[in-house]
This record gives structure tokens, C-alpha cells and sequence, in this order.
């Protein structure tokens, strides 16, 4: 197999947030476990990344610059209705934000900023056990890293 078809069969994760640390934090643990990791600063970007590629888990930060997280959030739902979408957000306690995406843009899950450590790895977990049709070879090359990285 080609090293391009290698990454295209890669479980793909799409991280919308407007800070760069976020980027680099979320690339280096996912990528650990074997995704490729797309990045985009701001909701525009972020959905022509998703018009673009085959990605199978959004996370997408709630307050940016621009189009609000929820609003990205709803128009994902729309245009690849089994993306996976998370929201992670400063913002957990607050209803304004939350029940527009839980309701709305239909989460998986919400994830407070700053995460807790562990968060994104069971994030995965969870999310791999959501499809088990299209994780084959992927998800247990996944499933190992992190069974392998588990921490004692």
C-alpha cells in the first residue's frame, strides 16, 4: 500500500479552534493514536475542510471569531451527517451554549477547555465503538495504541 493511500485510510479527526495551542496539543495526543489530524482557525475553513475530506470526528472549539461553534457545529450535521461532533468550550456551565449544541448541531459530547487529562483518548474510545463498521484494520491499530499507552 502507498504511503498516500496509507493516510487516506487513517481515521481522520477535523479540530476547529482559533488557538494554535489547541492545534498543537489535539495533532500531537491524536496523533499518537494513529489519526490524521486537519486543522482550521475559524468555522469557514473548518467546513471546507469537511466538504473536502472523509472525516469521521469534529471537535470545534465554541467561541471564535466569526461564526460561533454551534453555528459550525449545525451546518457539519447538515453537510456530513455521520461526522461525529464534539464541542469543547470554556463555556460548559453555560445554557446559552450548550442546549443550542446539544439540541441543535446533535453532539456527541462536550469537553471543557482546558480538557482533563485522559479526555480525548476516551473521547476516541468512545467514538470507535460508535462505528464499528468502518474501523476494521484502523480500529485495531488504534485499539492497541491505546491499550499500549494506557497509563499503569
Amino acid at each position: 500500500m502507498s504511503t498516500s493511500q496509507q493516510r487516506s485510510n487513517r481515521y481522520q479527526v477535523l479540530c476547529i479552534d482559533d488557538e494554535p495551542g489547541v492545534h498543537q496539543a489535539l495533532k500531537r495526543e491524536l496523533g499518537r493514536l494513529g489519526c490524521r489530524v486537519h486543522c482550521a482557525e475559524n468555522g469557514a475553513d473548518g467546513l471546507d475542510i469537511l466538504n473536502r475530506e472523509s472525516i469521521q470526528l469534529l471537535i470545534c472549539d465554541a467561541t471564535m471569531p466569526g461564526m460561533h461553534g454551534v453555528d459550525v457545529l449545525m451546518t457539519a450535521a447538515s453537510l456530513s451527517p455521520n461526522t461525529t461532533r464534539v464541542l469543547l468550550t470554556a463555556h460548559c456551565a453555560n445554557p446559552e451554549v450548550v442546549v443550542p449544541a446539544i439540541n441543535g448541531a446533535r453532539i456527541f459530547r462536550l469537553i471543557p477547555k482546558p480538557w482533563p487529562q485522559g479526555a480525548i483518548r476516551q473521547l476516541l474510545m468512545d467514538v470507535i465503538g460508535m462505528h464499528p463498521r468502518k474501523w476494521s484494520k484502523q480500529k485495531d491499530r488504534i485499539q492497541e495504541r491505546l491499550v499500549t499507552d494506557a497509563p499503569d
